[in-house]
């Protein structure tokens, strides 16, 4: 054992509700953490810049689908580093020096793996998440495989570097299974950073698009969409995405959105399940839904009606190498702009960017590490 830093720790697994009273952040803390040696095919590296996910925010609170973090837990992989030291063994390119960001996804890379022999690493079972099986993003100095390792693309800044494996999971749900075409109507439910992602990368495709999200959304998440010249819905059991379809919704000119109450395609991050459930009701005969999202408990579904209405339904897992290609390019090229999403934090108030993040008080934290 060596150099001592810091990190940002999960330590406790009670269930919090983030209006009941009890600091949202009480499971976590920041702690004095030690590097380990480097084993066979390891690097050490200095973290720049590291993004909150849903799934941390999930985690700290204990939600029943992150409940199997083991703690305690440095939790993060959404992040760009520095390497510093180079572990036993060979690492083909990587030298020290090198600024990247992690696959947040290492398969078992059995030859094999049904996954892992086309080097989907995302859809391997034995998969192990950084940050989740192992420390992350969150510790002022992380190791790690260097098979993660993706060295960020020329004109991409660190900070951007903290956007790409988010932005990962979304060229690869719509790129890879979305049927978007110029000139169709989408809607994006959930105003998260992962739903206006979405939005972002589906208008891109030509696609004009309609992001929801509830009441508590209104004056910033909603409003940032807004400013960005998305379609907002405000949503809730009085007011539903049905029957604001079926009413009528017009885009900024006047013209009419969707055809008789429904859409081309809808992308669900809202991990909500009613949203879910209501989907296939929105959606044309032979539409789509791309599901991102995760749930904490099972979700209804008619069945019957997807199948009398010949409807695609189709989950994405995470990104792989490739995928992170694509997200880099759309930084790099100025397609998703990184800038109108980030909110900065200094790593001294990352238990204050987690609990801004837990209640949806800002649209997507970035804590510089060091």
């Amino acid at each position: 054992m060596k150099e001592k830093t810091k990190g940002f720790c999960l330590k406790g697994k009670e269930k919090i509700y983030p209006n009941s009273g009890v600091s949202v952040t009480s499971n976590a803390a920041v702690v004095d953490m030690e590097i380990p040696e480097l084993k066979e095919g390891e690097i050490l590296a200095k973290t720049l810049y590291t993004g909150i996910c849903g799934s941390d925010n999930s985690a700290t609170i204990a939600k029943a689908n992150f409940d199997w973090v083991q703690r305690p837990r440095i939790i993060g992989h959404e992040f760009s580093a520095e390497v510093l030291e180079l572990g036993p063994g060979d690492h083909g390119d990587v030298k020290v020096g090198d600024i990247f960001t992690p696959l947040a996804m290492l398969g078992c890379r059995d030859e094999e793996c049904p996954a892992c022999s086309v080097a989907k690493w995302n859809l391997c079972p034995q998969k192990e998440i950084i940050g989740f099986h192992r420390n992350g993003g969150f510790g002022q100095r992380v190791v790690l495989e260097s098979d993660r390792v993706v060295p960020l693309m020329k004109g991409l800044t660190p900070a951007q570097g903290a956007l790409v494996e988010p932005l990962s999971i979304i060229t690869n749900a719509l790129y890879n299974k979305c049927d978007i075409n110029p000139g169709q109507d989408v809607v994006v439910t959930g105003c998260g950073i992962i739903g206006l992602m979405s939005a972002e990368v589906a208008r891109a495709a030509g696609a004009r698009v309609a992001v929801t999200g509830i009441a508590h959304d209104r004056d910033i998440r909603l409003k940032k969409a807004k400013e960005r010249g998305f379609i907002t819905l405000e949503v809730s059991p009085e007011n539903t995405l049905t029957s604001q379809l079926q009413n009528g919704i017009t885009d900024e000119n006047g013209v009419p959105f969707g055809t008789n109450g429904k859409v081309d395609l809808l992308i669900e991050c809202s991990g909500v399940p009613v949203v879910l459930t209501e989907a296939i009701d929105v959606v044309r005969p032979e539409g789509d839904i791309c599901v991102i999202a995760t749930y904490g408990q099972e979700v209804s579904i008619n069945a019957t009606h997807l199948t009398r209405t010949s409807m695609n339904m189709r989950g994405s897992m995470g990104s792989c190498r490739e995928d992170y290609m694509s997200a880099m390019k759309l930084m790099v090229t100025g397609v998703f702009p990184a800038e109108h999403y980030t909110d900065f934090y200094d790593f001294e108030n990352v238990t204050q960017a987690f609990e801004d993040s837990i209640k949806a008080k800002n649209m997507k934290a970035v804590v510089k590490m060091n």
